[in-house]
Formats: C-alpha cells, structure tokens, sequence
C-alpha cells in the first residue's frame, strides 16, 4: 500500500519561501560587513564575521536553489532495500523519521513511517535535489522474501 503525503510540492514551495527571506538578509548583512571592512580596514572581528556570515550565506543558499531546482522538476523514483530506519528529535520539540535507501536518506511524516520496516524493499516517488518524498511503497516486505535452498 501506498502512502502519500499531502503536497511535496508544496513542501518544496514552502521550503524555499522560508528560507529565502534569512538569505536576503544574510547577503545585506555580509554586504554591510564587507562595505565596513573596505571603509575602515581589515580587523579580526570583521574577518570573522565575513567568514560566519559567508558560511550561512552559502547554506542558505544551497538550500534555496535546491528547492528551487525541485519546484521545475518532476519526482523520480528510487526502488531499493531500507538498510536503516530511525527516529529523531529536532530543537527537543519535533520528531523526524527517516529511512535509508540506496544512499539516500529521506525523511517521512508519521504515517509512511509506520508502514515501512528494515529491510524492506521500496518505492520512493521523491523530488530530486531535496529528496522531498511524495509517495512511498512498500514492494516487499522483509519477511517475505524466500531464501534459495542451501542443499
């Protein structure tokens, strides 16, 4: 059975809508700092903050295009062996799921968590760049696969 979510592509909008505007002002604040460090001099302080701020800018970024790329292209699918399935608290307040297939790791909402097992063989209808999950399927079930005959 196939669980679905909601709207992955508006999970990719939503994605790049938020972290647009931290990219906005992260790009004016490496301006100011670099317009500071033209006018007066450099200073240890200014190059550090050059370097935090360029760091973020530069991960805002990457998250920001990645969405981007997602929201012109159209899910792919990745069929292959859950080879690991965990849980996780983010800032002590939301619980992620997540699963690990074919080098990929993909994280699920809830009710595709719970239908999905180690060592199951999948079908993950994901976007490509941000491996937002759209639909996944179990194909076989761990315990169902049949082992050849030793003898």
């Amino acid at each position: 059975m196939a669980a679905t979510r909601p709207s992955a592509r508006a999970t990719v909008l939503r994605s790049a809508l938020l972290f647009s505007p931290f990219l906005a002002v992260t790009l004016a604040a490496f301006a100011f700092i670099l317009q500071d460090t033209t006018e007066e001099g450099m200073s240890g302080g200014s190059i550090v903050g050059l370097v935090l701020v360029g760091l973020v800018a530069l991960l805002l970024a990457y998250q920001v295009v990645q969405s981007l790329r997602d929201l012109f292209s159209q899910p792919v699918q990745t069929t292959g062996l859950v080879e690991r399935r965990w849980s996780r608290n983010d800032f002590f307040l939301f619980r992620n799921d997540y699963v690990f297939v074919e080098g990929n790791v993909f994280r699920l909402q809830p009710e595709q968590f719970v239908e999905v097992d180690l060592g199951d063989i999948v079908r993950v209808a994901h976007y490509p760049h941000t491996a937002t999950v759209e639909t996944i399927e179990v194909v076989e079930r761990a315990g169902q696969r049949t082992r050849p005959d030793d003898g």
